[in-house]
């Protein structure tokens, strides 16, 4: 059994993978709400509580790895927390994460505990199992807390080449007044539904159950698929990108963008076809188990900056 694990900015999930099947039934799932401003002892906590149940329900010597998922920026390789993140797990800079799982699961040296980034993770589902499934050259994106894009070449994320970005990651290019982030994220509805109505919503969620003002529901999506179309036209088309799938919490309120997103794509002279992911955080989950794979393992790419860890 594999441990295929989702860390988010507000939440753990873990899987017991079967690595034959690769089955993921909803029994074999755990997740957890996690505050990602809390001090660093109480996440690190809350994330070996959720490690340690799920090893106890397969005995840990069914284990044969952990793979976690895990926001950027992130030392991937090493399993450290060597940058500063925005807005979430802050407490944790300068963390070495893999030695403090190994040691507080008292994991052999043999079990390998892995990392690799959220959004490329699940990409790399969507490849292996999902919509993306056998094509070549693919973009996967996730909307939710933050934006994450991963480049994909036969399943393989890409972190430089033609028309890709540096690090293959779409959330810090400059949009309009900012950067992707602020437009492609939960916190955009939130604040634009307050700018029109002056009440507070805590998400995508809240927004597409609201009755009373439908026809302002409506114009934040139409902004909001014309805006995601204009960012991402370019970009599409210079990686001449056959298929693109979207998941996160954003993509659960699909039926109110999807069709004005093709669209405003095709207004721009873009057809790449966009899909919705239907195994949604189970593709991330898949993905993050594919890193106990040691080949696929040493195929992926890392990113190659440096910086000083704090002591």
């Amino acid at each position: 059994m594999i441990l295929g694990v989702d860390i988010g900015g507000s939440h753990i999930t873990v899987a017991r993978i079967d690595s034959q099947s690769h089955d993921i039934p909803d029994s074999n799932i755990i997740s957890s709400s996690i505050n990602s401003a809390a001090q660093a002892n109480k996440i690190i906590d809350q994330w070996i509580h959720v490690l340690q149940k799920s090893i106890d329900a397969i005995g840990k010597e069914s284990l044969e790895g952990i793979c976690i998922a895990m926001p950027g920026p992130f030392d991937y390789q090493q399993g450290i927390f060597a940058y500063k993140m925005e807005h979430k797990y802050t407490a944790l800079y300068g963390l070495n994460i893999k030695e403090i799982i190994t040691k507080r699961l008292a994991l052999s040296k043999s079990t390998p505990v892995r990392f690799y980034n959220d959004a490329a993770c699940f990409g790399i589902g969507e490849f292996w199992k999902g919509k993306l499934k056998s094509i070549e050259k693919t973009i996967g994106i996730t909307l939710g807390t933050g934006f994450g894009a991963t480049f994909l070449s036969n399943g393989l994320p890409m972190l430089t080449g033609k028309g890709i970005p540096e690090n293959g990651e779409l959330y810090n290019i400059v949009f309009k007044e900012g950067i992707a982030d602020e437009y492609f994220s939960t916190r955009w509805f939130i604040k634009k539904y307050y700018e029109k109505t002056g009440v507070s919503i805590n998400g995508v969620k809240d927004l597409i159950h609201v009755t009373a003002s439908k026809i302002i529901v409506n114009q934040i999506f139409k902004e909001f698929s014309l805006n995601l179309a204009t960012f991402l036209s370019p970009w599409l088309k210079g990686y001449d990108t056959d298929a693109i799938v979207i998941g996160g919490n954003i993509a659960k309120a699909w039926d109110f963008f999807a069709e004005d997103l093709q669209k405003e794509l095709e207004n721009q002279g873009c057809f790449t076809k966009i899909y919705q992911s239907d195994l949604r955080e189970k593709a991330i989950l898949l993905g993050s188990a594919r890193l106990v794979d040691e080949i696929f393992y040493k195929k992926l790419h890392f990113q190659s900056k440096k910086t000083e860890i704090p002591n």
